[in-house]
C-alpha cells in the first residue's frame, strides 16, 4: 500500500471515527466517495495530479474537521426546520408549489444533480416535500386552505431556493445539449414563474 492510499484511508477512518464520537453514524464508503469527488475537483481547478491533492493539499485532521462541521451543519439545519412554522396556505398556492418542486426535480435529474459534488439541492427533502404538501391536499375537503407543517414548509423553500440559484447563474438548464434549442427562453420563463412561486414563502424561513 502507498503512502497516499494510506493517508486515504485515515482521512475516511477519522471522518467515520469522529463522527461515531458526535453521536453520528456514516458508511465509510459514502465518505470516501465524498473525499474522491473532492480530490479530483481540486485536482481539476487547479491543474495537478489527484495524488498531488492528495499528498499536499489534504491536512492530516480533514477527516476530523469534516466530520465536525458536518455535525455543527446538520445540528443548523434541524434548528432551521424546527423553526418554521405551521402555515395554512391557500390550496392554489399549495399546487403552485408542488409544481414548482416538480419542476425542481426535473431539473435536478436533467442536470445530473444527484452525482455533482458542488450542488447542494437535496432530492430526498425536495421529495417529502411534495408528498407533504400532497398530503396536506388530501386533508383539505372543501375548505379554502389548507395546513402545512413547518418541516414541509422548510424543505419547499430551501429547494426552491437552490433551484432559483441554479436558474439565475445557468447552471442548470432544461436542456443541456449546448444547441440553440430554445432551452434558453424555457429556462428564463421557468425562472419568472418560480421567483412568483417564492413569494408564496415569504412569511416562513427568509431567503
Amino acid at each position: 500500500m502507498t503512502g497516499n492510499e494510506k493517508k486515504f484511508k485515515a482521512l475516511v477512518a477519522d471522518f467515520v471515527n469522529t463522527s461515531a464520537e458526535l453521536g453520528g453514524i456514516i458508511d465509510s464508503e459514502v465518505v470516501a466517495t465524498e473525499l474522491r469527488q473532492r480530490i479530483q475537483s481540486i485536482a481539476a481547478q487547479i491543474g495537478v495530479t489527484e495524488a498531488t491533492v492528495l499528498r499536499t493539499y489534504m491536512p492530516e485532521d480533514w477527516g476530523q474537521d469534516m466530520a465536525r462541521q458536518t455535525y455543527r451543519q446538520i445540528q443548523e439545519r434541524d434548528a432551521h426546520v424546527d423553526a418554521t412554522p405551521v402555515q395554512q396556505l391557500p390550496l392554489p398556492a399549495v399546487g403552485r408549489l408542488i409544481a414548482a418542486l416538480g419542476q425542481a426535480l426535473l431539473f435536478a435529474h436533467v442536470n445530473n444533480a444527484a452525482t455533482d459534488p458542488a450542488c447542494r439541492f437535496n432530492l430526498k427533502e425536495a421529495g417529502q416535500a411534495v408528498t407533504g404538501l400532497g398530503v396536506a391536499l388530501t386533508a383539505a375537503a372543501n375548505n379554502d386552505t389548507v395546513t402545512v407543517g413547518g418541516n414541509i414548509l422548510a424543505w419547499t423553500k430551501d429547494a426552491l431556493i437552490v433551484f432559483r440559484d441554479n436558474l439565475q447563474h445557468q447552471h442548470w438548464t432544461s436542456c443541456p445539449c449546448g444547441e440553440d434549442c430554445g432551452s434558453h427562453k424555457n429556462d428564463k420563463a421557468v425562472l419568472r414563474a418560480l421567483l412568483a412561486d417564492l413569494l408564496l414563502l415569504t412569511d416562513t424561513t427568509s431567503a
